[in-house]
């Protein structure tokens, strides 16, 4: 009988890095984690029953991601929601994804049913979970089709960036009929094979959002 094949310890250790890390990720855009909070590093340790030098190595790569922050004397903490980054953060999706539905825009007009049932779901929706899901679904289809991997690979990592900040947008049921009519203005464009509107009301769309999350930031 063959024995398994052993596993290098630097293998291991950046298994368990990365694992850590996508635990901690989801804990913090789910709000487990809070924005400005300081992160309690033995309590947090026990909690997922790991050493803690593994969970700071995870910690740094998250503070190099833009998700904590460090200081020498206070430790780890919780980036804060900020509107600086709304603004950063915002024109560059609105821009990638408009470059990905121009890259694709010979097929983009067959997306259209797909997406008008997405978007039949994300009207439906009343759980703000549910809801951002479906609102990430949606969109992540209307780029699938570019062949450009570097760029979907960009996109992904900048809707990972703002999902807290989604998070907040989505939890104000209110906001929701906007946005499915938003949906709907990109996927008649698409319908009439009109990429140049469909682009330009894809900007309205996160425009929008944009401007929503700065007021509740507390600017204007």
């Amino acid at each position: 009988m063959k024995s398994k094949p052993k596993v290098a310890p630097s293998t291991q250790s950046s298994r368990l890095r990365q694992s850590l890390r996508s635990t901690l990720l989801r804990r913090i855009v789910a709000g487990g984690l809070e924005a400005g909070r300081p992160v309690n590093e033995s309590q947090l340790a026990t909690q997922l029953k790991v050493s803690r030098t593994p969970l700071r190595e995870a910690l740094l790569q998250l503070e190099q991601e833009g998700f904590i922050r460090s200081d020498e004397r206070r430790g780890f903490s919780v980036e804060r929601l900020s509107a600086r980054e709304i603004r950063e953060i915002y024109p560059m999706i609105w821009t990638l994804e408009g470059l990905a539905v121009g890259s694709s825009a010979v097929c983009a007009h067959l997306l259209a049913p797909e997406l008008a049932r997405i978007n039949s779901e994300f009207a439906k929706a009343r759980n703000p979970q549910r809801a951002l899901d479906l609102d990430t679904q949606w969109h992540e289809r209307l780029t699938s089709q570019s062949q450009n991997r570097r760029l979907l690979e960009t996109v992904s990592a900048l809707r990972l960036a703002i999902r807290r900040y989604e998070t907040v947008y989505m939890a104000d049921t209110r906001l929701l009929p906007e946005s499915v009519a938003q949906h709907n203005a990109v996927i008649d464009d698409l319908k009439e094979h009109d990429i140049a509107a469909a682009i330009k009301d894809l900007e309205k769309n996160w425009h929008f959002g944009m401007e929503v999350l700065i007021r509740k930031m507390g600017e204007e």
